[in-house]
């Protein structure tokens, strides 16, 4: 996140070229890690081969990490969350995390898992938008969930405001 909010992602990942961005861009990938880590990129030249070499040597791609992540999102109940931004949060980070292990997850398969890990009480949503005749994807399950949690408080606000008349 620190080399996109500096932007200096795109020499990083090879959609832009400035040698002097990615010199750039390698500084601060070397000031992030540990002194143990920094002995792999000692000799390195480029923010690109520096994030090329962290990849290769510590992001776990394997059958483990994709087993543990399904169980992560599968198990990611609304019940067990504060609230729906963070229901939603943990189960989106895990379909990006399933992303970038190389699977390719059926976005209407995410989405239904999502759906189907909402309590009883928003059955008729779901009837809604399987009726609705869209696409079921992750950001449209995403959007319509909150923007059906933000109703309740302001329905509520109005029966407050009612009461104390």
């Amino acid at each position: 996140m620190h080399l996109i909010k500096k932007d200096l992602w795109e020499y990083v990942d090879g959609s832009k070229e400035d040698p002097v961005k990615d010199i750039k861009a390698l500084s601060y990938i070397v000031e992030g890690v540990s002194e143990t880590i920094f002995n792999d990129l000692r000799d390195l030249s480029s923010g690109k081969e520096a994030w090329k070499v962290l990849a290769e040597t510590y992001e776990d791609k394997g059958i483990t990490r994709k087993v543990s992540i399904i169980k992560e999102l599968v198990n990611t109940h609304y019940t067990d969350c504060k609230d729906m931004t963070d229901y939603l949060h943990r189960a989106i980070s895990a379909y990006q995390q399933l992303k970038s292990t190389g699977i390719k997850p059926d976005e209407e398969l995410i989405a239904g898992i999502i759906l189907a890990n909402l309590p009883d009480r928003f059955e008729p949503l779901i009837m809604a938008l399987k009726n609705c005749g869209e696409k079921i994807t992750v950001d449209n399950v995403r959007n319509r969930l909150l923007a059906e949690d933000v109703k309740p408080q302001v329905d509520d606000s109005r029966e407050h405001a009612f009461v104390n008349e």
